[in-house]
């Protein structure tokens, strides 16, 4: 495997940053991304012709818990918005043997989502990747989308849609935040991703560094 030696100088950087901020930029992203997860909402009063769903990584070839909800969430605004189609992105990630979007158009189908509304993104392995492709697949560079992800998983998903230059409003797949230990930690790892994010963005802007920036974003023309 080529060493990607732009994200570990980002990787690099942002635990830097962390330490000479002797943690304030780490707490900084924490109230950020707490901040979407508890206060979002997915709004669909405004007719949403096009739902992006984040792939997740499968267990047993099938959609964890997580998943499910981000789907279930799918049907839900798709049910209430008949002229809406979504695009389910993610390829192969882990030991499984079926792309996170094939098992994904799965369980829409049998949630009774027609076939038609539903199209694929089968190569990407994580989120910037979910989102770079999306834009690169869509057809309506300005159309409006509905991103479906979890809560905690928001924040980060919404910075770098902006990054592709989508225009892109939440839809968390849960109704509300739980506040349990578990989604604590997860918030935690997110701060710590979006501190990664910003250190690789910003290293990237200072230092004209284009491979960097248009592995992350779509460049002003």
């Amino acid at each position: 495997m080529k060493f990607d030696y732009d994200r570990y100088t980002a990787l690099s950087l942002s635990i830097i940053i962390i330490s000479l901020t002797a943690g304030l930029s780490l707490a900084i992203s924490f109230v950020y991304v707490f901040s979407f997860a508890k206060n979002e909402e997915c709004l669909t009063s405004n007719k949403a012709n096009v739902l992006i769903v984040l792939g997740k990584k499968l267990k047993n070839n099938l959609p964890d818990d997580e998943y499910m909800m981000r789907l279930n969430r799918a049907a839900q605004v798709l049910k209430d918005n008949p002229d809406s189609k979504v695009y389910i992105l993610g390829g192969l990630t882990g030991v499984a043997n079926i792309a996170e979007s094939d098992a994904g158009k799965k369980v829409l189908l049998s949630l009774g989502v027609d076939n038609k509304r539903v199209f694929l993104e089968k190569k990407s392995n994580h989120t910037l990747e979910n989102l770079k492709n999306f834009y690169s697949m869509s057809d309506d560079k300005n159309q409006k989308v509905l991103l479906v992800t979890n809560r905690y998983h928001m924040a980060r998903s919404i910075m770098m849609a902006k990054g592709f230059k989508i225009n892109a409003r939440s839809c968390p797949a849960e109704d509300n935040f739980k506040y349990t230990f578990t989604n604590i930690g997860k918030i935690i790892i997110e701060a710590f991703y979006v501190n990664f994010y910003l250190s690789g963005k910003y290293w990237a802007i200072f230092t004209n560094n284009s491979r960097v920036i248009n592995r992350i974003s779509t460049p002003d023309s």
